[in-house]
């Protein structure tokens, strides 16, 4: 399989976005991008399939850190880091609830499977250990 026909990850794919449009896209500190934007980078960039860049930008829109930057009137940017729109309160409360299904998420993997067996009673002294502990306690008296 050649390099040019094997699948960018949507790191590289990002790595693209963030150097053409550094205003729009930055990972450390992520702003709510304009409604379409896809759109707009259609138009000026034709080096991503469409695939490509619907990965890319799914990639990058749900990252934690850019859900939880999507709070109800915040501005959201256009390509050159202009404002250009708002967060709505439905897409503030569709990040949120994204945000707490992966917290439940991962907050039910670190919790112990229950096992499907029930615990085993602790283990009975056999008789005859208990017959001669309590003769020697008699004895020993």
């Amino acid at each position: 399989m050649s390099t040019a026909s094997r699948a960018k990850s949507p790191a590289q794919l990002f790595r693209h976005l963030s150097a053409k449009w550094p205003a729009a896209f930055n990972p450390k500190a992520p702003k709510p991008l304009k409604i379409g934007i896809h759109q707009d980078i259609r138009v000026l960039d034709g080096e991503l399939s469409d695939d490509e860049l619907r990965r890319a930008l799914r990639a990058y829109t749900r990252m934690a850190r850019y859900l939880a930057r999507l709070d109800a009137g915040a501005a959201r940017v256009d390509l050159d880091g202009k404002p250009a729109g708002e967060v709505s309160d439905a897409d503030a409360a569709t990040a949120k609830a994204l945000l707490c299904a992966r917290k439940d998420k991962q907050e039910t993997k670190q919790m112990p499977e229950p096992s499907a067996e029930p615990e085993a009673p602790p283990k009975r002294k056999p008789k005859q250990t208990a017959v001669c502990c309590r003769w020697l306690d008699r004895n020993s008296r």
